[in-house]
């Protein structure tokens, strides 16, 4: 069975990246790890036998219909089944690289996505939050291609900071970035040790590996969208990244797309958080926002 380049979807959490994942999961040519191998890593054949069946008329129509929709059908992140690929691929302390890359793990990573995929479903789809690790799986599939998802980090840090797993409560002992430069540390200590100036320096270490993580892939095989501008067109967007992938726009997605419902939530952080507490965030995050394309609350006295 011919396996057609896979497709990574990339970015840091709580930017959209999930509904971006389901939607696009919604494909009639793409194969994608669901929820399954969370639980059962490994459960291939379970895997498989579940995309196969979403292409019989009966469970098909029934799932599309919202008929049948449990936990373990819906695509996910599966960091159980990753780990047991490529061991320390779910929690590195910093962006894996191509020299992070082991023969053996390049080899069992190249047959796992072999084997995702079933025929008439050609295209990997496999999507990761966190550190990028762009150099990494680049070193093992070559001709991968790469959507970057970004979202305004101040509405990212606000979303993180609301989520049972995010352990920046405990300080720099929880937090996921790398460790703290002295430059960063000061302006922890000068913020009065803010929480929320230390989800953003998190976030940011994320954007920055992100940066440099874009130089590795030609522009062929790397693409950025933003969240914003999906919530505003899903259809127009989806026709990029259909062309991007390589998969057919068909009638029948382009309408999945446009019911997905993609919601914009981005106002959130203004009412979830003081005027301190927003000054701390985007005084942080500023440059990124910049970068990106999104307008600045406070202007200079942001930065």
């Amino acid at each position: 069975m011919a396996t057609n380049p896979p497709v990574f979807i990339v970015g840091a959490g709580r930017s959209g990246s999930t509904a971006f994942h389901h939607a696009f999961a919604r494909h009639p040519h793409v194969s994608w790890v669901s929820k399954i191998l969370d639980v059962l890593p490994s459960g291939e054949r379970l895997n498989s036998a579940l995309l196969r069946g979403l292409d019989t008329p009966l469970i098909g129509a029934a799932i599309s219909r919202g008929l049948i929709e449990p936990g373990h059908l819906k695509p996910s992140e599966a960091y159980a089944y990753w780990e047991r690929i490529a061991p320390g691929f779910s929690e590195p302390f910093r962006d894996l690289l191509a020299t992070d890359l082991t023969e053996r793990t390049k080899s069992n990573l190249q047959s796992a996505v072999s084997r995702l995929t079933v025929d008439g479903r050609p295209t990997p789809l496999i999507k990761i939050t966190g550190w990028p690790r762009i150099g990494y799986l680049q070193a093992a599939f070559p001709d991968a291609k790469f959507i970057h998802i970004v979202r305004d980090g101040r509405a990212v840090v606000n979303s993180i900071m609301q989520i049972d797993f995010w352990e920046g409560w405990r300080g720099t002992k929880g937090w996921r970035g790398q460790d703290m430069t002295p430059e960063q540390s000061a302006r922890w200590e000068a913020s009065g040790q803010s929480f929320v100036t230390l989800g953003a320096m998190e976030l940011s270490d994320m954007f920055d590996a992100m940066v440099t993580a874009t130089t590795l892939v030609p522009s062929t095989r790397f693409l950025e969208l933003r969240y914003e501008d999906l919530c505003d067109d899903p259809a127009g967007t989806f026709e990029t990244v259909c062309e991007f992938s390589d998969v057919e726009l068909t009638t029948g997605f382009k309408q999945a797309v446009i019911d997905f419902g993609f919601r914009n939530t981005n106002d959130k952080w203004r009412r979830d958080l003081t005027s301190l507490q927003q000054r701390q965030l985007e005084a942080e995050l500023a440059p990124h926002l910049t970068r990106w394309g999104y307008e600045l609350a406070f202007g200079d006295a942001a930065t």
